[in-house]
């Protein structure tokens, strides 16, 4: 996987990015049993993950895997993975920044989003802002929260967060194999670039599949996310695996007019 610095994926891209999401017939996000995860702290800890050749498939989804995160990446995707429940009112803003601590803070639409976005903020208060600063909008660390205006999509709008992971932000490398087996998701390519050919593969839960887009975009079930070379100053334990460097949760629903 080649380094991701200096890639900045822009707004536009991430709206394609969720247009090509929407021609997939996606099955629902996995559900994290809150219950079972508090019940899981009484158990031992699966053995760490040890990677395998290539195809072999991951082990079952286990929640157990997450005693190994700290408490807040936990609870940062526990919240994020539940932020829109299927079938259910979305939340609005005021209920998001309860739910995940953040602020959103609402700003003007640019001549360019107008065609296709309702409201648009700004990310602040998150734990990890503060550390690592000078994110362009646009970039593939940039926080983001905005809703589309269906106008693409039959009248269908979304609701779209993204929040960052990072290891110089959290000080954690979240595994992106540790989060596949944690949520039991499959993955597809979400590389939406169009000066080459894109590789194209079925929902795979196997070893070595985070190695195949060479953007590092990565689409699961009822989330995204993008994965980057560890910065080679870190001082951490060598990995095998590459950090997730944001997650991206949406929520649809049908507006009322």
């Amino acid at each position: 996987m080649k380094r991701l610095s200096g890639f900045n994926w822009s707004l536009c891209g991430a709206g394609a990015l969720l247009a090509a999401c929407s021609q997939m017939p996606m099955p629902p996000p996995p559900e994290v049993d809150v219950v079972q995860a508090s019940r899981s702290t009484q158990l031992t800890p699966p053995p760490k993950l040890v990677p395998q050749p290539e195809g072999t498939p991951l082990p079952p989804r286990d929640l157990r895997i997450a005693e190994r995160w700290p408490p807040e990446i936990k609870q940062l995707i526990d919240s994020m993975l539940s932020l829109f429940p299927k079938g259910e009112r979305p939340p609005n803003v005021r209920e998001v920044e309860k739910k995940m601590g953040i602020v959103l803070t609402e700003r003007l639409l640019k001549q360019e989003e107008m065609g296709y976005l309702s409201k648009r903020y700004v990310v602040s208060g998150t734990r990890y802002m503060a550390l690592v600063s000078g994110f362009p909008e646009g970039s593939d660390l940039e926080q983001r929260y905005y809703i589309d205006n269906g106008r693409n999509t039959g009248g269908e709008r979304r609701q779209v967060l993204t929040l960052v992971t990072s290891p110089p932000q959290s000080g954690f490398c979240l595994d992106p194999y540790e989060l596949a087996v944690y949520t039991g998701a499959t993955f597809i390519n979400g590389d939406t670039t169009v000066h080459s050919d894109i590789r194209i593969w079925a929902p795979a839960y196997v070893w070595g599949l985070f190695d195949w887009s060479r953007t590092g975009r990565y689409i699961g079930q009822g989330f995204s996310i993008v994965i980057g070379v560890n910065p080679p100053d870190q001082k951490r334990e060598p990995d095998s695996t590459n950090c997730v460097q944001t997650i991206t949760v949406q929520g649809r629903y049908l507006a009322k007019e």
